[in-house]
């Protein structure tokens, strides 16, 4: 067999998914590809971060994905963990918007929803006028903000489309890019010119399965693809630089000085990361990469025994709209979602602080973190009951925000890697933030690259 070499750049969830499928690409093609993941910090998982502590089990980044996806799913039987993933309980199914001081249930029906109190009568008159809203003609780069009040109303906009922008990106949808944040919700319109027509539509369709875990965490599936992947990881590995050579690619290593020889690198960093590597390459590609924000977000676990189960209700969550005087983006209800994330009869309460509309809560220690999540848990629920947990995860840079222009910053990069054969960018900065999206586009990534390689290596093509 012949033997290349494959460096990948970072060890969180695309850079291991890069790994595994490029040497199981090039495998297939008859060539032995020696894959290396340096990953600069002491472990694997990225922003899949999982803390078993007391009975507890707190996720720090993505608590769950969205099942049904091919590459997922390969993913799992690389690592064996097939049988680990877990779906969420029935409960999932019941979300909470926090408006006007109290909890209001989102319910599903037309009727329940109108008497949850999140809109007025005349926002809900609007909101069902929206087949009767013309498809729009714009072709600048709406924001989300702005798509939702022209097609639902200012209303549905601030008190429900916002708030779940918060939920999913921590972002402030006035700025977020509705093509590439939500680009379902702008396909809808343009297939369908409702969205309310669109979903009707595609009533009974299901383009993804349930929302399901891990049994061990969401870190248990890089830990053990970078187990059983069939390539190498070293950690406290961070790289310098990357330099193009006459026969592919140098990577330094920080603090040794080691330069590794490869003939394909794949970037699956964070953007801020990415575009430090990349500037000596493309200043254009680094440019855009490093203008994709990335602002702070703290998670707080608190976890309460079981006298607090009569205030907190069982379901997926909380949302919470802005102006309530809450600094809390909002919950996840963790025990009511799976099995094992607490002693038994306890209730694990996750809620997220800062992103795009509070990015001075970076500021704050862990003490007043602490302080302030007891005291916004207790008047969201109107709780007396004291925590017998708690756990604070604080991310200095946290979900990738793409705001309006993301689509062309995206197409910066990948015209730059084009014209430098053997070099391949992933990552959540650019393709999807969700656990799912990021693992998706490194097998993508990696089965690409593995093509090219077994490619160059059988002598089909002079490059890759």
């Amino acid at each position: 067999m012949n033997v290349a070499r494959l460096i990948v750049v970072g060890a969180g969830i695309a850079g291991l998914a890069a790994a595994w499928s490029a040497r199981r690409t090039a495998a297939r093609a008859g060539v032995a590809l020696d894959v290396l993941v340096l990953e600069r910090g002491r472990e694997v998982g990225g922003k899949a971060r999982t803390i078993v502590r007391d009975g507890w089990m707190v996720e720090g980044g993505p608590s769950g994905f969205l099942g049904g996806r091919p590459e997922l799913d390969a993913l799992l039987r690389a690592s064996g963990l097939v049988d680990d993933a877990v779906p969420a309980r029935a409960a999932a199914k019941r979300r909470f918007l926090y408006r006007a001081g109290r909890l209001r249930e989102i319910k599903p029906s037309p009727l329940g929803f109108a008497r949850s109190g999140i809109m007025s009568v005349g926002g809900l008159l609007r909101l069902g006028a929206e087949p009767l809203i013309p498809r729009s003609s714009r072709t600048d780069d709406e924001t989300v903000w702005a798509f939702a009040a022209r097609r639902l109303g200012r209303q549905a906009a601030d008190r429900l489309v916002s708030p779940m922008t918060l939920g999913i990106f921590a972002g402030d949808a006035r700025k977020l890019s509705l093509a590439s944040a939500f680009p379902k919700m702008a396909r809808l319109e343009r297939e369908h010119g409702s969205l309310i027509r669109g979903l009707i539509a595609r009533r009974g369709q299901t383009s993804s399965g349930p929302l399901t875990s891990l049994r061990g965490g969401m870190q248990s599936l890089p830990r053990k693809l970078a187990e059983h992947g069939g390539f190498r990881v070293r950690c406290d590995a961070a790289v310098r630089r990357i330099d193009r050579t006459d026969t592919g690619w140098t990577v330094s290593i920080e603090g040794d000085g080691t330069a590794l020889e490869a003939d394909a690198v794949v970037i699956a960093t964070e953007p801020w990361v990415a575009a430090s590597l990349v500037r000596p390459l493309d200043a254009s590609a680094a440019d855009a990469l490093g203008a994709i924000p990335c602002p702070p977000v703290t998670v707080v676990a608190l976890g309460f025994d079981s006298s607090a189960r009569a205030r907190i209700p069982d379901g997926f969550g909380v949302l919470i709209s802005r102006g309530e005087d809450i600094r809390m983006l909002g919950n996840l209800w963790e025990t009511s979602l799976y099995p094992g994330r607490g002693p038994a009869g306890g209730i694990l309460v996750r809620a997220m602080f800062g992103g795009a509309v509070d990015e001075s809560i970076g500021a704050l220690d862990e003490a007043e973190m602490l302080t302030l999540a007891r005291r916004e848990v207790a008047q969201l629920y109107r709780l007396t009951a004291e925590p017998v947990f708690e756990h604070v995860v604080r991310l200095e840079r946290a979900i990738p925000q793409y705001v309006v222009g993301h689509a062309l910053r995206v197409a910066a990069v990948e015209r730059a890697v084009e014209s430098m054969p053997g070099l391949a960018v992933t990552g959540f900065g650019l393709r999807g933030v969700a656990f799912g999206d990021a693992a998706a586009d490194g097998v993508r990534t990696g089965d690409d690259l593995g093509r090219r390689l077994a490619t160059h290596r059988t002598g089909s093509s002079a490059c890759l």
